[in-house]
């Protein structure tokens, strides 16, 4: 059936329903005092639902974190308070985005571990414009605590209630209504390096005999970053290296062991030049220069080899490069102000008995930088560099008269250097986002009892990313610098680039090059982005009528919910011109444009079918359904069935099944192609020779392609190349979940809730990831695979370049169990002193199944996630609480289960091979005055560092090709603070 027909359908179940909802409630007298079982559907809702209950049970899990929880954890943005929770797996955060060329900064949820783009972010149960072009990943850091009442989490597919992106779940942030007075807090807190600064303000006032609440609230909040520097484990040089005494796969010896002060050899830590080429009886990497431009030995230190003696580019101690100033954790500076708005009028007609206006207004404005340490940024151009180095001319004027001797007699021509190029600047990147959100509409209610809700929501986001970067063309130009016999001065070889304005680029020495050398070919490249949101829905939900219930008679409410929804997704992102010319060294980068329209129609019926019956005190059956049309995929629909059975008050059991529909956005769908580098590990260099999940197939693929077993990779990084499909298909999940809940009427104030979670997701909008591709294609049966093709190797078998294009070949199940306790009592009440009350809080997230299937039905490939990082099988939050009069104090803590490296790794290929488990400890105390309180604590007051294994060791994604940010690599924060509220 077409669009058209859905939509007249729709159109007419919705207009009949607010015909019948507008017309005078006939059957009942207006002196009728209906009972509490026959009444209308209260004005409770309920996340995942658009149907008003008459409780606040739903048969979908709900994980509410209250404001109070959030102001207890101590952090000043919301997306740290939301991270702890287990079910939000690792999304965009200040130490997870310290590692990429534009985005840091985002503050992004990623529910279940199925990525950001499958979580769908509302606030007041409405649509918010995305934080990252082209995607839907809503930036968190847009969405302030000064006025957030509770977060609501819901898990599993929720897409035919609110549309597509929640295949995961939704996030639901609500914020505070009808608030009146003014309240305020500011937070000063310290990390032992970093420190935090955090102030609010929000005054609302009730006009017009509390029918009018108008509340404006402003924010500003600064968290500094973390550098290597700052941390001694970062400096620890902490790495993964061949074990020497590994002399055959068959030995039971582990094939990488860890190290420690383990560093290049191919590069020194002074940024002056390491030469590689061997000059006479001079080996490769064996001189170097003094910052003055001497020519002096070069300490490797202790050089490592393999099992077989082959020497590797590392070594452990020597005067190898140390990073020292990338950042753990990037700086973020936010600032933004709120207005909302509600006015309730007063209908003096028959068919509308309330009508209100709403109205949402906000701004933020947010900044943030990353920065990396240069390397030796080169790549294969003819004649003036290759692989990870530069080629320099014997007659370089810049040379020092004994090494010009030294390639006099050897007779060298040329050679090659490596060098980090620290002192001609460090790499930042610099990222500033201006989102803008408005929201107006009108909601009430009909005379008989049903309710009615239209708006308009219009949302844009600007970005605006500046790098540091380097002409490639300008800077080869520049380092090859002869000297003029007319002039006598050292000039730039090519004549045209003389004239262009070249000025010669000194690299024999460290901070010797002059400014202007250095200006001619770095440069800041500036990269606009922007977003733009448009949305529109009408819908309308009530009674539909009632009827008794079988052996009890209890008049049962069949509640209905309808409506219509517009929206229009608009993104368009553009690099520096001089970036999408390949004029630079790196981060070459198109043009992205695109835009979609979607046109839906969606329902919902809460059916009771059962209550007040032996063993059933209430048991009702939901069903929901949303057909959609995308002006860039077409048609599709979704559909939720839920039930629940309240056995009572003691026992309740719910399930929910889910099939959700996610359309690729427009990056996945017109992505122009970004190009990023990554350190890479080759799966056919010798050390890796015989991993993998098919060693043999690796060992064949790899001779085939020309390698010998003896191949030793470069430690260069190497481009990967991110781009769009626009021939992408929706992407559907299913979702399963049962639970129970528990609240013992012997233990008052105790509740256990217990729920099993079960999702697929197939035909996967998803890229497979460089480590993926790379090792695919070695370790599939034969080169003839889909993986293959997109990766590029040059002339010594180096890999090259490697296309990561987003696809709908890919599989993902997820399952695994949620429990939450709570428990409240007075001291007195157990038999204690009459000294106030305690508290307790858990919540544990047990997960047995994260399973990627690249190509599903071929295990060979298949990526098994669950329990490697950054997704532990078992996380943990606990809090107790005692209040006294005026005194809170609280302890909590967060534990995080072990996690290995990978679950693809042979058995004893890496040791060690798995994080332990992860425990930190928090502490809290405030006083309350009569209008303020002042509050203090300590988060991570033993200070735990992330997990000391190569692949954690950072808390971060840097450097070791695996995301170790699940970690809070902040170390031990204290905090103080007032709140005011008058």
């Amino acid at each position: 059936m077409r669009l058209s027909a859905y939509l007249k359908t729709g159109t007419m179940i919705a207009g009949l329903a607010v015909v019948a909802a507008a017309q005078p409630a006939w059957a009942q007298s207006e002196t009728t005092d209906p009972s509490p079982e026959a009444s209308a559907v209260s004005d409770i809702v309920v996340t995942g639902s658009r149907i008003r209950r008459p409780n606040v049970e739903a048969s979908t899990p709900v994980n509410v974190v209250d404001a109070q929880e959030i102001e207890n954890i101590g952090v000043t943005n919301l997306i740290d308070a939301m991270a702890r929770q287990p079910q939000v797996g690792l999304g965009s955060s200040a130490s997870s985005t310290t590692n990429t060329v534009a985005g840091q900064g985002l503050a992004t949820l990623n529910l279940r571990n199925l990525g950001a783009s499958r979580t769908l972010v509302l606030v007041n149960g409405r649509r918010h414009v995305a934080g990252s072009s082209g995607t839907s990943a809503v930036d968190v850091n847009t969405i302030s605590k000064t006025t957030i009442a509770r977060v609501d989490t819901v898990t599993g597919g929720s897409s035919a209630v609110y549309g597509a992106d929640a295949v995961a779940g939704v996030v639901n942030f609500i914020t505070k209504q009808d608030f009146d007075g003014i309240a305020a807090q500011a937070q000063y807190g310290s990390a032992e390096g970093p420190n935090t600064y955090y102030g609010s303000v929000a005054v609302g006032r009730n006009f017009n005999d509390g029918r009018t609440n108008v509340m404006g609230a402003a924010t500003y909040d600064k968290t500094e970053g973390l550098y290597r520097h700052e941390r001694d484990y970062a400096m620890s040089g902490l790495a993964y290296i061949p074990n020497p005494n590994k002399k055959s796969p068959d030995d039971g010896l582990p094939s990488f062991i860890m190290a420690r002060d383990v560093y290049t050899n191919i590069t020194n830590d002074s940024f002056t030049p390491v030469i590689v080429t061997p000059i006479g009886g001079n080996a490769a990497y064996s001189l170097t220069f003094t910052p003055d431009g001497k020519l002096v030995p070069f300490n490797r230190g202790q050089i490592v080899v393999d099992g077989a003696g082959r020497p590797q580019k590392v070594s452990i101690g020597g005067d190898g490069f140390k990073f020292r100033e990338d950042a753990l954790r990037t700086p973020v500076e936010r600032y933004g102000g709120e207005l909302q708005m509600r006015h309730q009028f007063q209908p003096s007609n028959d068919y509308i008995t309330e009508l209100n206006l709403f109205a949402e207004g906000k701004y933020f404005h947010t900044e943030a930088t990353s920065q990396r340490e240069n390397g030796t940024f080169a790549g294969d151009v003819a004649g003036t560099a290759t692989g990870n180095a530069y080629r320099i001319q014997a007659d370089n004027a810049f040379l020092p008269a004994d090494l010009k001797a030294m390639l006099a007699a050897a007779g060298v021509a040329r050679f090659d250097i490596t060098r980090n190029d620290r002192d001609f600047g460090i790499r930042t990147y610099e990222s500033v986002y201006d989102t803008a959100r408005f929201v107006a509409g009108f909601d009430g209610a009909f005379s008989n009892g049903w309710r009615f809700e239209t708006y308009v929501n219009y949302g844009q986001t600007e970005s605006e990313f500046t790098n540091f970067d380097r002409l490639q063309k300008e800077f080869y130009q520049s380092i090859d610098a002869v000297l003029d016999p007319l002039s006598n001065t050292i000039v730039c070889r090519d004549v045209a680039a003389r004239a262009a304005g070249c000025k010669p680029l000194n690299l024999f020495g460290a901070g010797v090059a002059s400014q202007e050398a250095i200006d001619y070919s770095y440069i800041y490249t500036v990269r606009n982005d922007v977003t733009r949101q448009w949305n529109a829905v009408a819908s309308v939900n009530g009674e539909l009528f009632s009827y008794p219930s079988l052996f009890s008679g209890t008049s049962l409410p069949v509640a209905f919910a309808a409506g219509v929804e517009w929206r229009k997704e608009y993104a368009r992102s553009v690099p520096d011109e001089r970036s999408q010319k390949g004029l630079i060294f790196q981060n070459a980068q198109q043009i992205t444009e695109g835009r979609y329209e979607s046109k839906e129609v969606f329902g919902e019926i809460n059916l009771p079918l059962l209550a007040d019956v032996p063993f059933v005190q209430y048991l009702d059956l939901t069903a929901a359904y949303r057909y959609q049309d995308y002006t860039t995929t077409g048609g599709d629909s979704s559909y939720g069935l839920g039930l629940e059975w309240t056995v009572n008050r003691d026992i309740r059991f719910r399930g929910n099944y889910a099939k959700a529909v996610r359309s690729p956005n427009i990056n996945e769908l017109f992505g122009g192609g970004s190009e990023g580098y990554s350190l890479i590990d080759d799966p056919c260099d010798a050390t890796r020779l015989n991993l993998g999940s098919a060693p043999a197939n690796r060992k064949a693929n790899c001779a085939a392609l020309g390698l010998s077993p003896n191949f030793v990779q470069s430690t260069a990084t190497r481009p990967v190349v991110s781009q769009g499909n626009p021939d992408l298909k929706p992407e559907e999940g299913e979702t399963l979940t049962l639970g129970v809940v528990l609240t013992p009427s012997i233990l008052p104030g105790f509740a256990l809730t217990i729920d099993h979670y079960d999702i697929k997701i197939s035909d996967v909008i998803a890229s497979l990831g460089f480590r993926n591709i790379i090792n695919n294609c070695v370790d599939s049966p034969d080169l003839n695979n889909p993986f293959c093709a997109s990766v590029a190797r040059g002339a010594d078998g180096n890999i090259t370049r490697v296309l990561n294009q987003v696809l709908n070949v890919a599989e993902y199940t997820n399952s695994g169990w949620d429990v939450t306790a709570s428990y409240r009592t007075d001291l007195a009440k157990l038999g204690l002193p009459d000294y106030g009350s305690l508290s307790f809080n858990a919540a544990a997230g047990f997960l047995e199944d994260l399973t990627y299937d690249p190509v599903p039905g071929d295990a060979s490939v298949r990526d098994e996630q669950a329990g490697e990082l950054p997704n532990p099988k078992r996380r943990m939050n606990f809090r107790v609480t005692w209040d006294y009069d005026r005194v809170s104090l609280s302890y909590a803590n967060q534990y995080l289960g072990s996690m290995v490296r990978s679950n693809q790794d042979p058995a004893g290929a890496y040791e060690p091979y798995k994080a332990p488990s992860w425990v930190t400890h928090d502490l809290r105390a405030e006083y309350r005055f009569d209008k303020f309180s002042v509050f203090a604590g300590v988060n991570n007051f033993t200070n735990e560092e992330p997990p000391q294994t190569p692949f954690t060791w950072t808390g971060t994604s840097l450097s070791t090709g695996f995301n170790g940010s699940i970690y809070n690599n902040l170390g031990r924060y204290a905090y103080v603070g007032v709140n005011a509220r008058f």
